[in-house]
């Protein structure tokens, strides 16, 4: 019983991963009929992420992120005018994350980035 709560207690005090910084996507949809690129710049305060996105061929260009990163699973909303554009959520490993997304009218499809290292998010 001790080693159980001692195991619950190391879990639920570890940190989530470091996320912060500048990633750089690509996504694609589910039909494969639509393809981009993407920027993201994450801000972080324990498991909450924050921060802008700058995206290429999709019917928006910029929006703000919110998300929380539990693990190593992350998910944010893409946010305009306070409403929910699309929503992101896959797994992030080091400098690599990867995963889905949803968006309005069932639109889905994947989606793959990595960390820009620092002094090259040009």
């Amino acid at each position: 019983m001790a080693a159980c709560l001692a195991v619950a207690l190391l879990v639920g005090c570890a940190r989530p991963p470091h996320v912060a910084g500048t990633w750089y996507g690509l996504w694609e949809s589910e039909d494969g009929q639509s393809r981009g690129t993407f920027r993201v710049h994450v801000t972080q305060r324990g498991n909450r992420i924050s921060g802008r996105i700058e995206v290429s061929g999709s019917w928006f260009s910029e929006a703000r992120i919110d998300g929380v990163v539990e693990g190593s699973r992350v998910r944010w909303g893409v946010l305009r005018g306070g409403v929910a554009l699309l929503t992101f959520e896959g797994t992030v490993q080091g400098g690599q994350s990867w995963g889905v997304y949803h968006g309005p009218g069932g639109s889905a499809g994947r989606w793959t980035a990595r960390r820009v290292p620092p002094g090259q998010e040009g």
